[in-house]
């Protein structure tokens, strides 16, 4: 009876550590499995697109390699240049390089000032040319204007020449009073020179004495007539178209001095000849 028991004792033992076993490896299978889902739901989430896939052209990937590796090549003689250039600039405060700076500054303040000597130089070159133009427009207006004046007196002495009259003083008897022969032209009166017989006399201009009104004409019938009484002398006047005006103010002081007048009108530019109007 002893016996079987002890055998019973041990296939209790066996079967405690056959089921620890299996235990054991459930355990791992199930944590195998987990590692394996997660592995596996990695692989699926993480696969691109079919429809985004780029296949790689080697034509392409060699012209992008070549122009990259140009681009480095570049961009290594360039960062050489700038190290080589690096290199050579003096310590910062070097004396050289102060007194280049200052140097340079100096030529740019000298450029400024020139440029702003020529900016000033041109501005007054633009004002003398528009003050210049302005003379210019001036002196033109003032010509138009004396132009003007000029045609306009030109008409008037045409007038004049065409409508001028005389009311000549008779004399009833013969006069034996010697005669002064007076120029009445350009507003003035001179006493003519006679040298010769057959002289003619042309119209005089800028000479003689200036009748502007009754006191300027009183005043030459006292020079022309200076030590001569009315009763022995008389006057002889040649009157042109530019005279008039001056001659009826000279007429009228000579009548109110009693000296005989005989005007004789004598057409502009032509000269007095001896034999007309009484002139002798």
């Amino acid at each position: 009876m002893r016996v079987p028991r002890r055998r019973r004792r041990r296939s209790r033992k066996g079967s405690s550590t056959g089921d620890a076993y299996e235990l054991f490896l459930d355990a791992l299978c199930n944590a195998l499995g987990v590692i394996m889902f997660i592995l596996l739901c990695v692989v699926v989430f993480t696969k691109p697109p079919e429809g985004d896939r780029v296949e790689n052209d080697p034509a392409v990937t060699a012209e992008s390699t070549k122009a990259l590796t140009a681009q480095a090549a570049t961009l290594e003689r360039t960062l050489s240049s700038l190290l080589q250039a690096l290199a050579a600039v003096p310590p910062s405060g070097d004396p050289a390089i102060i007194k280049r700076w200052q140097e340079v500054l100096a030529e740019l303040d000298q450029m400024h000032s020139k440029k702003l000597a020529e900016v000033d130089a041109e501005a007054n070159a633009r004002a003398r040319l528009r003050a210049s133009a302005k003379s210019v427009t001036d002196a033109e207006e003032r010509k138009r204007n004396i132009d003007e004046e000029l045609a306009r007196l030109d008409d008037v002495r045409k007038k004049q020449n065409t409508v001028i009259q005389f009311v000549r003083i008779a004399r009833f008897r013969p006069d034996a009073r010697k005669s002064v022969l007076l120029l009445c032209a350009d507003g003035r009166v001179v006493a003519a020179k006679v040298e010769g017989k057959g002289q003619e006399i042309s119209e005089p201009t800028g000479t003689g004495i200036p009748i502007l009104d009754a006191a300027s004409a009183r005043l030459a019938v006292s020079q022309l007539f200076a030590g001569k009484v009315p009763s022995a002398w008389r006057a002889e006047v040649a009157v042109w178209p530019s005279g008039y005006k001056a001659y009826k103010l000279l007429e009228r002081e000579l009548i109110a001095q009693k000296f005989g007048i005989n005007p004789l009108p004598v057409p502009s530019g032509e000269p007095i000849r001896e034999g007309v109007g009484g002139i002798q």
